[in-house]
């Protein structure tokens, strides 16, 4: 066999079911690789003059093939401390949790941190008490966070020491420990890997990674990896001021440093207001359960626009994570005014959450180019629609202002999608489920919850994908399936265009493919 002008590919990909990202159906194709990247994508009639001797060949035959996934808010840091020390899943009681905290110190010098994870106040049948760690613990940190990230069992000297209260266990509150974590290079290396290995089975081939001030535990492991080329998804990462001030200095470094295709730097996230389930986030009407209170946490709205005046002014974007409608249009203002500053050189500026914005300012948004950083799977947090809280907070006329995706994409917004990882696992599936049939995880309500604010399932495709890498200034490089693009690929075993509400979420990942290199292949049980 001659190969023809063009050479033969390393790799074919060949299905009945190829979504490019370009157009909003799918269609028989094939996918050829060579080396890092895509070299064709046509007809399966096409596929022959790619394929020689050496030539891979996948016959997918009904298997979906789309660009890979971008995650675009994760929080490594997060998921490391989920997932560090001794997991009390399955500890059936606090004396059996206290036995395997006991176990765990043993195999560690007498000074060192004991961390645990897992634990359930339901399981227990109550919260365990803190004076049981100062009896069998007291003069090592002991740190064990519960399932839901909402509480975490420490003795006095954690507390002393990380300055957070048990039940404020925000990451942000949980800054200095997280900081100390990060401490042992060699373990967190390990870790990410064990993390980039989970991503690549649910298809994941970029994320933007959010770190606290100048997140300097993890970039040293991820320069490594770079250099080693043995960084196996690429990450942006954003700069979260938290236990210092903005630092312009670090960002105007970071931005001449981190520019290449696998590391790279994205600008700040600056936290607004808190969260409407907990009318903590800003409203411009009072809560409706909760009268005269439009929210219990003020927002220092004017150092924020400091911060992004400042940051805007040397180029660098901002993310601004806003909940309650008050908080977005304050943050709508803030990059309005650095558009009017900046004339047509407007940044890619961002905001995240977005969980109850307004109609006007979402057609505001559509007008400055502002980016939409939504959680799709944010229904899955509720058990089911009657258990919901949206129209308690709000009213019932108003719930349907919530997670209203479908205005956003008539107003021309620019819609990405994230998990706020460790908040929820990446999962494409579920998020169609969520965003697109508008359905709780018991599957109510009938016919869907308010199904006219829904995304389109093509939308949120693209929203995983081309969107994720036009915010993150890689459109020329990834997220859609066309010859010269980088070789970022993952398939489904199902067509997730042609699938049901009813088996959306069983649908799962066979094979992940980034910059070329197989990074996840369920058949081998390869990643």
């Amino acid at each position: 066999m001659e190969a023809a002008a063009h050479g033969f590919a390393d790799r074919v990909l060949l299905s009945n079911a190829v979504f490019t990202g370009i157009e909003d159906s799918v269609s028989s194709a094939f996918v050829a690789l060579q080396g890092e990247h895509i070299v064709a994508v046509g007809s399966p009639a096409e596929a022959e003059d790619w394929i020689g001797p050496a030539t891979v060949v996948h016959h997918l035959k009904d298997a979906f093939i789309m660009p890979g996934v971008h995650d675009n808010h994760v929080f490594f840091t997060g998921y490391m401390s989920m997932h560090r020390g001794v997991d009390l899943t399955n500890a059936a009681t606090i004396d059996e949790a206290l036995q395997l905290l006991r176990q765990e110190a043993a195999k560690s010098p007498s000074e060192q941190n004991v961390y645990a994870y897992g634990w359930s106040e339901e399981d227990w049948g109550q919260l365990p008490g803190q004076s049981l760690l100062d009896e069998v613990f007291p003069g090592r940190p002991v740190i064990a966070i519960n399932r839901t990230k909402s509480y975490c069992w420490m003795n006095q000297f954690a507390q002393d020491k990380y300055q957070f209260a048990p039940d404020q266990c925000s990451a942000e509150s949980r800054a200095r420990l997280l900081m100390d974590m990060m401490q042992d290079r060699e373990l967190v290396r390990q870790e990410f890997l064990d993390f980039a290995r989970m991503l690549a089975k649910r298809g994941v081939t970029s994320i933007k990674d959010i770190g606290f001030d100048r997140h300097s535990g993890l970039l040293p492991v991820l320069e490594e990896l770079e250099a080693a080329g043995e960084l196996p998804l690429r990450v942006h990462f954003a700069l979260e001021p938290v236990l210092q001030p903005l630092d312009i200095p670090a960002g105007l470094q970071y931005k001449e440093r981190y520019q290449g295709e696998f590391l790279r730097f994205q600008g700040y996230k600056l936290m607004m207001d808190g969260v409407v389930a907990d009318h903590t986030g800003d409203m411009l009407e009072p809560y409706a359960d909760m009268p005269g209170v439009t929210t219990l946490r003020p927002v220092d709205y004017e150092a924020i626009e400091r911060a992004v005046q400042a940051a805007d002014s040397h180029g660098i974007k901002c993310c601004l994570t806003a909940e309650g409608d008050a908080a977005i249009r304050k943050a709508v203002d803030m990059i309005e005014g650095c558009n009017r500053s900046r004339g047509d050189q407007r940044i890619r500026h961002s905001i995240s959450d977005l969980e109850y914005p307004h109609p006007d300012d979402i057609r505001r948004m559509g007008d400055n180019g502002i980016f939409a950083e939504i959680y799709a799977q944010i229904l899955l947090l509720n058990p089911s629609y009657e258990e919901a809280y949206m129209a308690a907070v709000a009213g019932k006329e108003n719930e349907s202002r919530f997670y209203n995706y479908k205005s956003m994409l008539e107003a021309n917004v620019p819609v990405t999608i994230g998990t706020d990882l460790p908040l929820f696992l990446t999962s494409v599936p579920d998020s169609l489920y969520a965003a697109s049939f508008r359905l709780f995880p018991d599957g109510s309500p009938s016919g869907g919850w308010h199904l006219e604010q829904g995304m389109p399932a093509a939308e949120v495709l693209k929203a995983w994908t081309i969107n994720g890498a036009r915010h993150c200034g890689m459109e020329e490089r990834t997220g859609t399936l066309e010859a010269g693009k980088a070789a970022d690929i993952a398939v489904f075993d199902r067509n997730l265009l042609d699938t049901t509400a009813t088996e959306i979420r069983d649908a799962h990942v066979i094979l992940t493919i980034t910059a070329g290199q197989i990074t996840y292949d369920a058949a081998r049980n390869e990643g």
